[in-house]
Parts: C-alpha cells; sequence; structure tokens
C-alpha cells in the first residue's frame, strides 16, 4: 500500500499523546486450554503471567484454523502494520532468533523482504543441539536487547519474539516444555517492569498454541503440531492497569473458560487505534478496545 504526501502528512498530526513504546510480545506456542496431563501450563506457578491477566485487559483470540504462514500475516495485517507505523514517522524493531525470523519478521510482513524508512531488523542466530538442554535458548540475549532499547528509548514500537516455549515443546518432551515455560514467564516479568517504568505499553499474543496439548489424550503420543485452541491477548500499560476491554473476564484466571472475543486480524487494528492511526480502509479485523 502506498500512501500519497497527503494522507502521510495527516497521519504524522497523531503521533500526540501515544504511549512509547508499545510493544508486541510474541509467546508462540503459549495457548489457551484447559487442564489436563498433556497441558505444559497444568499445576505451574507462572506468576507473572497471572498477574497480568488479574490486574489488566485480557481476552483470547480464535486462530481461526490457519497455518503458521497465514497467522503470522493476520497478526501484521500482510504488512499493513509495518508500513502503517512507517508511514507515520514510527521507528520500528523487530528483534527475534534466527530459526523465528522468516515469521516473526518476513510473514508478518506479507511476505515484504525490504526494511521500510524507520525499520530495524535485529536477529539472534538460534541455538543448535538438544533443546532439552537449554530451556531458555537464546531468550536472555533478546530480553537484554529489548531492555536496552526500551531504556534508552530507541525505538517507538517493538515486535519482540520470545520463542523458547515455541522451540522447546517441539520437542514433545512435557518436562521441558514447562521447565521453558517457567524460564518464559520469569523474563516476561523483566519487559513489564521496563515498559511500565517507562510509562510504555505491551500487547502480549501468540499467532499458535501448542505447548498446552502435547500429547494426544486418545494416544498418549506426542502432539508436534500447532493447535487450533485460541491464544490469549493482553493489554499492559499504567492507564490501563485494573480496566478491562468490557469483555467476560476470566474467573480466577483461568481463560480457558472464556470465549474468543477476536481474531488474529484485530491484532493490528487494536495497535493502530492505541497510537492514534487511522487504519486503511481495506484492512480486516477490528480494535477490541
Amino acid at each position: 500500500m502506498e500512501l500519497s504526501p497527503e494522507s502521510n502528512s495527516d497521519l504524522q498530526l497523531n503521533r500526540n499523546n501515544v504511549p512509547r513504546p508499545v510493544v508486541l510480545v510474541l509467546l508462540d506456542a503459549w495457548g489457551i486450554a484447559p487442564y489436563n496431563p498433556g497441558n505444559a501450563f497444568s499445576n505451574l506457578k507462572l506468576k507473572n503471567f497471572s498477574n497480568l491477566i488479574k490486574n489488566y485487559p485480557t481476552a483470547l483470540l480464535s486462530v481461526n484454523g490457519k497455518n503458521k504462514i497465514e497467522r503470522y500475516k493476520s497478526l501484521g495485517a500482510s504488512g499493513l502494520l509495518a508500513e502503517r507505523l512507517s508511514a507515520t514517522g514510527f521507528s520500528q524493531l523487530n528483534l527475534s532468533e534466527s530459526e523465528k525470523v522468516i515469521f516473526s519478521w518476513y510473514y508478518l510482513n506479507g511476505g515484504r523482504d525490504k526494511l521500510l524508512n524507520g525499520e530495524e531488523l535485529k536477529v539472534i542466530s538460534s541455538q543448535t543441539g538438544e533443546r532439552k538442554d537449554s530451556p531458555e535458548q537464546v531468550l536472555p540475549e533478546i530480553i537484554k536487547i529489548a531492555l536496552r532499547d526500551i531504556k534508552k528509548g530507541l525505538h517507538d514500537f517493538l515486535v519482540v519474539n520470545l520463542s523458547n516455549l515455541d522451540l522447546v515443546s517441539i520437542g514433545g518432551d512435557l518436562k521441558y516444555a514447562q521447565e521453558a515455560a517457567t524460564v518464559l514467564d520469569k523474563n516476561l516479568g523483566y519487559l513489564v517492569s521496563a515498559v511500565l517504568k517507562h510509562k510504555g505499553l505491551l500487547i502480549i499474543t501468540a499467532a499458535y498454541g501448542h505447548a498446552e496439548a502435547m500429547i494426544n489424550a486418545s494416544s498418549d503420543l506426542a502432539e508436534i503440531g500447532i493447535t487450533n485452541n485460541p491464544v490469549p491477548f493482553i493489554i499492559v500499560s499504567r492507564d490501563y492497569q485494573g480496566k478491562t476491554t468490557g469483555l467476560p473476564e476470566a474467573l480466577d484466571g483461568d481463560l480457558s473458560l472464556v470465549e474468543a472475543a477476536g481474531t488474529l486480524d484485530d491484532v493490528t487494528p487494536t495497535i493502530l487505534k492505541i497510537l492514534n492511526i487511522t487504519p486503511p480502509e481495506n484492512m480486516l479485523g477490528k480494535s477490541l478496545i
């Protein structure tokens, strides 16, 4: 999509009174399902995630049965999110590890293979070898870079892919997936603290689930594919603390009791709403706010 000089000028006027930075955190493999023996989140004490869904607006998003590629395209509105941010003059960083960059940058942007004005891509080399030997994978490096960026105010918008749970759960071992989820929850807390300290905002979601359904109940064999279960959607900032989206809330923090309130198509319209950016007329989905 190309924007005319006139529309670009109009967009520039909307940059006042928006949070900075806005961070889109992707927790792939973090789907939502009732607790059961094959659910890696069963009986885990995920302090930070639990506090977030209790204290900030939370909803579930349907994934519409799509494959990974189509789900990532839905998240980024086939590149319209990045294009709109660039046209509005927002600087943006996409931070991922090498094994996930094709999804969290290339497909998130609809298959675009060139950087836009104000856009930066930073890729950390993925670890090799047995996943179970390192449940955190390269998560510490990703977090370190993100925290430094937030502290120094280097970018207006960040996409941060925290993919250790996704990569570890692929192996089908429930124990190691639980270790990965615990490490991920701890590091998520670091990101939340930094963004709140600097008066920014986080959107936390995922393109797909897997860790919540790792074992087939009828065969007791490991499930290796992504699921069609809904994924979480959480808005975290000082201004949103204690508020809701107006949608049904999870009882006792159990998101599996809540029906999906939207789809992955609604992520980009919600982000644009937060940033006071007018969405293009051909954009699918709607803001959840």
